[in-house]
């Protein structure tokens, strides 16, 4: 029989662990599916069902609407809240069941405001769909964080992206009311924001494509013509971006025949209001011919 001191050490290796596994990688480096904000790790909830992480803020007031995760669809009724990564300590919140529908504690009048903008901006994230009668489509999974290493869920997911274009995929767009006047860069402090969301995917891209994963000359040829594109080509009378024919023609000499795909790819994301991680769960393909 186990010592108390023995059972003891025991549960803190337990919860070591779990926190190691589980909670971190749910929120380290990771935005917020509902206001698109870096988390705080010591602001975050950690949904106990399915590990998807939130602004504390945010996924409570989203609870005092309804009880499904946003990005999975699933049931919760808790969730992980003061973490903190450096003494691997952690709370377990239990959320209060809902009365008839409606939320259990009755708020002050001004918060409708903020519920609103919690709602219009979780539209934006849900597919622009009527998310109160058609749930987020969560078409594919690499891994729950905690039961697979991230190293593992990483390549799965460049595997995915190589196959895309050995079997010719194309990218349908996961935003139908987005335009490409939306992602124009108004000042530099807008164009690095840009950036800093697509960089990470166009650098998964090429290495999915070139099998380089370290493709940093094409990542720039890439970015500068992202940013030219839109740069002096803007017709303010039409509300058109005016793009040139050949405007590809210094990517076609490292993607080849894969320029066109790749240029797809990347601006049914760049258009798309998703983070990388939902992105990759949700969007749709359909087989060119």
């Amino acid at each position: 029989m186990d010592s108390p001191s023995s059972a003891k050490r025991s549960e803190k290796s337990r919860i070591e662990k779990f926190v190691r596994r589980v909670i971190s990688p749910a929120v380290v480096g990771k935005t917020c599916p509902i206001c698109l904000r870096n988390l705080d790790v010591r602001g975050a909830a950690v949904l106990t069902v399915c590990s998807h992480a939130y602004c504390l803020g945010c996924i409570r007031k989203w609870s005092d609407l309804k009880r499904k995760c946003p990005l999975c669809n699933s049931t919760f009724d808790s969730w992980f809240y003061k973490i903190d990564l450096s003494s691997r300590k952690f709370f377990k919140e239990q959320v209060p069941a809902l009365s008839g529908g409606k939320p259990v504690i009755h708020r002050p009048r001004s918060t409708l405001i903020d519920r609103r903008r919690i709602i219009e901006r979780t539209r934006e994230e849900m597919n622009s769909v009527n998310w109160r009668t058609r749930p987020l489509p969560w078409r594919r999974s690499f891994g729950r964080p905690g039961t697979v290493p991230p190293h593992v869920i990483e390549e799965r997911k460049l595997q995915w992206r190589a196959s895309v274009y050995k079997r010719r995929l194309q990218a349908l767009p996961v935003s139908p009311g987005t335009s490409s006047q939306q992602n124009v860069p108004r000042n530099d402090c807008e164009e690095e924001r840009i950036l800093l969301r697509i960089k990470p995917w166009i650098r998964r891209e090429l290495e999915a494509i070139l099998g380089d994963p370290d493709p940093s000359i094409i990542l720039h040829v890439v970015s500068s013509l992202f940013f030219s594109r839109h740069e002096g080509k803007y017709d303010g009378s039409s509300g058109l971006l005016l793009v040139e024919d050949d405007f590809l023609a210094p990517l076609k000499p490292f993607l080849h025949n894969w320029t066109n795909m790749f240029w797809h790819e990347l601006s049914c994301f760049a258009e798309s209001s998703f983070t990388i991680e939902t992105y990759d769960a949700v969007v749709e393909y359909r087989q060119l011919e």
